[in-house]
């Protein structure tokens, strides 16, 4: 895997929008439509940019967002990008539920610093190949030298196990968005 350079943008939110449809909490913020995963991931590319790390894999077929949960920077272009994920992405109506929907992740993650797996994302037509396991792969790695535990979450059911078999294990879980939605947590060494 290599780190994002601007040639990559396209690829990745291609790669995040496919690889997320039909996702319970995606739709859940952003409704069903491409447009809005669209936002929703150049929103989040956006904000790992300045608060993680974004990589491809070598094959240029998945993705991973990180953010590092004691980086908090939020220069104009953030609030920009919030205002247009606001209302061309999650449209008014939705925003309170969705509020209230970050406001309780927020809540339940840890208070101590953690790499936050943010969205990995594998072309459909690439999945079940070991794409996205090398790319966790080289996230715990990048978390163990930085000497940080990981942290994500998914309410996708086929992705439990896989977590689990990285040696991930449900810090907590949540049934109040409407769909099972669980938190995920590796300690590294």
């Amino acid at each position: 895997m290599r780190k994002f350079i601007e040639q990559d943008r396209k690829n990745i939110i291609n790669i995040l929008v496919k690889s997320f449809k039909g996702n319970k909490s995606v739709d859940f913020v952003v409704g069903k439509s491409a447009k809005g995963k669209e936002i929703l991931m150049e929103y989040s590319l956006e904000n790992c940019l300045e608060n993680g790390e974004v990589y491809i894999s070598d094959t240029g077929n998945s993705c991973v967002l990180i953010k590092y949960s004691d980086q908090k920077s939020k220069p104009l272009k953030l609030w920009i990008w919030d205002l247009k994920l606001a209302l061309r992405g999650i449209g008014i109506p939705r925003i309170p539920k969705v509020l209230k929907r970050e406001s309780s992740i927020e809540e339940t993650q840890p208070k101590d610093p953690f790499l936050y797996v943010w969205f990995i994302g594998v072309q459909p037509e690439s999945q079940g190949k070991g794409e996205g396991s090398k790319l966790l792969r080289s996230v715990l790695e990048i978390a163990s030298e930085k000497n940080l535990p990981v942290c994500l979450e998914t309410s996708t059911e086929r992705n439990f196990k896989w977590y689990e078999n990285f040696g991930f294990s449900v810090y907590s879980s949540s049934n109040q968005f409407g769909f099972p939605f669980y938190f995920y947590r590796k300690d590294v060494l």
